[in-house]
């Protein structure tokens, strides 16, 4: 009996040493915290050898190492410099060289590098590297084409890169359309046009369908409008100054109306917009 008591009073002790030293340790502890230092980043070739057969653990360290330092600077309410998110940034690119599948890695990098950096580049870099290394996650092209859309108004590669995630496995719905319309932003209605053919011969769900083919209507008499204006600018040498003069000079009989209830008109910048936006003013059931 004497000697199954003796582990019961071993944890005894411990814990009430534990419990007079935990205030010393933590009062040591805390300016180690405040004081915290940007570990040395190898480069990726070198971390790599070093690492041997396990890259993935080291991955993990180091993603382990930068939350921590990044975590400890903004749980001690300090700002995030330069310095430290280029170095979150260097450790980022030797973490998704040494696992290209880490997920953590890229969705830590958009978080903080685009809304809080300001550093698009260097998050649309890696959000990249994980389009082309995750092949089945929607949700990285999908970040990166808002990122290209939002931000740096990159409409044409905003579409391209919203194409890819309305590919993968559980996009949105609406990524198509989506797309579609960034490309016409661009000026790129027949690549639009071509886009959402497709995507109406492949959806099965009805409701989807009619949205897809509403917008396709639009885009067509977008289409319609731009070549007039081609027309017109070989006629006459000139732009129109709106989109009556197309009547006036026997271009077209009419201008088309827009499906979306709004109206067409020729803008300064020399494209075919519409008041909508191409999109419906009020969403009444069975309309996109």
């Amino acid at each position: 009996m004497k000697l199954k008591l003796i582990p019961i009073a071993l944890l005894l002790v411990l814990m009430a040493g534990y419990a007079l030293l935990f205030p010393h340790v933590e009062t040591a502890r805390s300016p180690l915290i405040k004081v915290q230092a940007r570990g040395l980043i190898l480069p990726p070739v070198i971390t790599k050898l070093l690492s041997l057969e396990f890259k993935s653990v080291s991955a993990d360290f180091l993603f382990a190492r930068s939350s921590q330092y990044i975590g400890g600077k903004i749980a001690s309410h300090e700002l995030l410099d330069k310095n430290d998110m280029m170095w979150l940034y260097m450790n980022l690119i030797v973490i998704t060289d040494l696992d290209p599948y880490f997920e953590d890695a890229y969705y830590l990098s958009n978080a903080l590098f685009t809304w809080e950096a300001g550093m698009f580049k260097e998050a649309n870099a890696l959000l990249k590297k994980g389009v082309y290394s995750r092949t089945w996650d929607w949700q990285l092209p999908f970040y990166l084409g808002f990122n290209k859309f939002y931000f740096l108004h990159e409409y044409k590669e905003a579409g391209d890169y919203l194409l890819i995630a309305s590919k993968r496995q559980g996009a949105y719905d609406f990524l198509p359309t989506l797309a579609a319309r960034l490309y016409n932003k661009e000026g790129r209605t027949e690549a639009a046009i071509v886009f959402l053919k497709s995507f109406i011969e492949n959806e099965k769900d009805e409701r989807i369908k009619k949205n897809y083919e509403v917008r396709l209507e639009t885009l067509k008499r977008i289409l319609f409008l731009e070549r007039a204006v081609s027309r017109y600018r070989s006629k006459m040498h000139r732009l129109p100054r709106n989109l009556h003069a197309l009547v006036q000079a026997d271009i077209i009989k009419e201008i088309p109306k827009d499906p979306y209830g709004g109206v067409f008109y020729f803008d300064k910048d020399g494209s075919i917009k519409t008041t909508s936006k191409l999109a419906f003013s009020s969403s009444p059931a069975g309309k996109p």
